[in-house]
């Protein structure tokens, strides 16, 4: 095997499997003494049938282990809440047992409602990072502003204070939280965290320019 190489990566790319859930425990139980073995079946499986509660399970923890992957799960029955509970995005497609264990509820019955779970999730990151730089630039502005007043001998008045406050930041903040999801998925990934090149630049960049003026 070449330095780096997965241990799945022996098998030949034309090879799709299939697993049973009694064939899914036998390589568990093998996987914990050839790891190659369970680590090649969760890479290369296409489809897992027949599978009980605790081997759904199962089976997204090692995809979250060795695929180092995030794992949505869509479930209607009992049967699903454990995997339901262990994916990182667990959706019910019933409102039976399954919708309390899992974190989503679709109303429509089918898988078409990952989509729209996309969608919303990265409108909802974006939209609060967004949220972010515009209340910490508010906060910026508002500072210099008392710093260069209170450096001419002035200081604005309670009632300025309160009007910026209510009239100008509030009805501001709530129509950009308002921003509704793209209509299509786009290829690149939302940032998932502050610490981010483009977020920082973009508040100190904006703090440059105020303290400029």
């Amino acid at each position: 095997m070449k330095e780096g190489e997965l241990p799945w990566h022996y098998l030949d790319e034309k090879i799709e499997v299939a697993v049973t859930g009694k064939a899914f425990k036998v390589i568990t139980d093998t996987g914990k003494q050839y790891p190659y073995v369970i680590n090649s079946v969760v890479a290369k499986a296409k489809v897992f049938a027949r599978m009980g509660p605790d081997d759904k399970a199962c089976l997204v923890e090692n995809i979250q282990e060795i695929m180092k992957e995030s794992v949505g799960m869509c479930g209607d029955g009992a049967n699903d809440c454990g995997a339901l509970k262990t994916a990182d995005a667990g959706i019910s497609l019933s409102e039976a047992e399954a919708s309390i264990a899992a974190p989503f509820t679709s109303a429509v019955q089918n898988i078409e409602c990952v989509v729209t779970l996309l969608r919303e999730g990265r409108a909802a990151m974006s939209t609060s990072f967004q949220a972010f730089k515009f209340i910490e630039l508010y906060a910026l502005i508002q500072f210099f502003t008392v710093c260069l007043l209170v450096s001419m001998g002035a200081n604005m008045t309670d009632f300025q204070f309160l009007y910026i406050d209510l009239l100008a930041l509030i009805p501001l903040a709530i129509l950009q939280s308002r921003t509704g999801a793209y209509p299509t998925l786009n290829e690149k990934l939302p940032t998932a965290t502050l610490f981010y090149a483009p977020v920082l630049a973009s508040v100190i960049g904006s703090a440059v320019i105020q303290l400029f003026f």
